[in-house]
């Protein structure tokens, strides 16, 4: 494949198993009255297949990038890095917009937002994106280890499916992203040795396949438990035989050769990557749920209209902000340097890649030691900050949990204790814009910081309660409490 121009049926590959996925995410949380069906009969049977159409969608988003992050190895560094970035600006952007319009703020989303891999809030973005890291590696892999390789993509396929319905609880996790995207950037590899009519074949077997087996599951369990139990066993995308129709749609799809710029086909990655950002909002699902049931209530037809009506206007939302993002990044020159940096050169081998970008990150890490050394300092006030508050060595959150303060601090709360550095460090930078001193600033951020966790301490000693959510409320209530002076 030119590297200057990219297959547009992948892409749009892409946006429509996004698509899938958004409907998957909020029609069945719906719970339309469909759902209550405890009956083997045709209805039944005709729900599984439509949920299977459904769930394939995350399958064929994954392995389709795979396809086209393999046509691009040298960029498969940036095009990771990038899609992180880009995740953790949706992420954090729909969040502020939609705290906005509902008035309501979940400490817990601020964090998934802001930290989605050490919270898990995107697995399978996660597992694409280190898909994408090791991709020099794969390719390195699979010219000496073709049948390990092979075997090992098999196995982690089929297992789930062997003994139980996802038997390992991957599906939608980070290995099974990573799984998925390996699986890609493998069918990248073989697609030359399979012709059309093989592929093709392929496909209408496991279609049938998975229709009849869908189909029939309600029947064998009710069979063999006398309930609907195992009648969603293959209704998953853990599921071998969604994954391998999924592999052989997308294969199908990368040999037809319309192949357009670059440009085209990045931006509408970005857009199918934003609407899967957007799928896994469960603050926003909650409320799109909400609203159906308000005006829909349980009713199939009408949920599903409304689910379909919301997620196109979803994604016309989406191309237009797009559109800002992208044109931001472009004029600011982000995207442009993150290329440079992190592209494999022309003739560049794999350990000679990897040693400029460990010299290159020692050399950034030397020229910002005095910008580290500030975020060292912000996170170690953050933890004081949060050891102050407790007036035990041990915590217990509940009654059945007792931890240690600092593995507390550090393990459980260590969300809270980044976000808290991240607002020490806003606040330092906001008194240096103003005074354009850094040791000014640093010692005055310090030192108002350390009086606020004072004062807090001091106010949990007398009362058992800080500062903020008291005086939060009472500033809430001030009318009430002008009218009270007022007598």
């Amino acid at each position: 494949m030119d590297k200057e121009r990219k297959n547009i049926g992948l892409a749009m590959l892409l946006i429509f198993s996004s698509l899938l996925v958004c409907l998957d995410r909020i029609f069945w949380q719906s719970n339309p009255d469909i759902l209550i069906n405890d009956k083997v009969n045709l209805q039944q049977s005709l729900l599984q297949i439509y949920h299977a159409s459904t769930l394939i969608g995350i399958d064929i988003f994954a392995i389709a990038l795979g396809f086209l992050l393999q046509g691009n190895e040298d960029k498969s560094w940036s095009s990771a890095i990038k899609y992180w970035i880009y995740t953790i600006f949706v992420g954090t952007l729909g969040l502020i917009i939609l705290t906005l319009f509902s008035r309501e703020f979940s400490i817990v989303d601020l964090y998934n937002m802001l930290f989605p891999f050490i919270r898990n809030t995107y697995g399978i973005l996660s597992g694409i994106v280190l898909g994408a890291l090791t991709l020099p590696l794969f390719n390195k892999g699979i010219r000496k280890y073709t049948k390990i390789i092979e075997l090992s993509l098999l196995l982690v396929i089929i297992a789930p499916t062997i003994f139980n319905k996802d038997i390992f609880g991957f599906a939608n996790g980070t290995v099974f992203g990573y799984t998925l995207v390996n699986l890609g950037f493998y069918g990248n590899h073989i697609k030359s040795k399979l012709s059309v009519k093989k592929v093709v074949t392929r496909i209408i077997l496991l279609l049938l396949t998975n229709i009849i087996v869908v189909s029939l599951m309600p029947e064998f369990s009710k069979a063999v438990h006398n309930d609907l139990s195992t009648a969603g066993r293959f209704t998953n995308s853990a599921s071998a035989l969604l994954i391998l129709l999924a592999f052989y749609v997308v294969l199908l799809v990368s040999k037809i050769k319309v192949n357009v710029k670059n440009g085209y086909v990045d931006f509408i990655i970005y857009t199918a990557w934003a609407l899967l950002v957007i799928s896994n909002n469960q603050t926003l699902l909650n409320k799109l749920i909400e609203y159906n049931h308000k005006t829909a209530q349980s009713v199939t037809r009408w949920i599903l209209a409304k689910d379909i009506k919301e997620i196109l206007w979803l994604m016309l939302i989406v191309i237009l902000s797009n559109f800002v993002i992208l044109g931001i990044c472009k004029l600011t020159g982000i995207s442009q340097k993150i290329s440079s940096f992190y592209d494999i050169k022309a003739d560049e081998k794999l350990s000679q890649f990897f040693y400029r970008i460990t010299n290159g990150i020692k050399s950034w890490l030397k020229a910002h030691r005095v910008y580290l050394a500030t975020i060292t300092w912000g996170y170690f006030l953050a933890i004081f900050s949060f050891l102050m508050m407790n007036t035990k060595w041990t915590v217990e959150p509940n009654v059945d949990v007792k931890y240690n303060i600092f593995t507390y601090t550090i393990g459980v709360r260590q969300a809270m204790v980044l976000v808290n550095t991240i607002i020490f460090l806003l606040f330092l930078k906001f008194i240096f814009s103003l005074t354009n001193r850094y040791w000014f600033s640093t010692i005055v951020a310090s030192l108002l910081w350390i009086i606020w966790v004072v004062a807090n301490r001091i106010k949990i000693g007398i009362r058992n309660e800080p500062i903020l959510p008291s005086e939060l409320s009472m500033i809430k209530a001030w009318r009430s409490l002008l009218g009270m002076v007022d007598g």
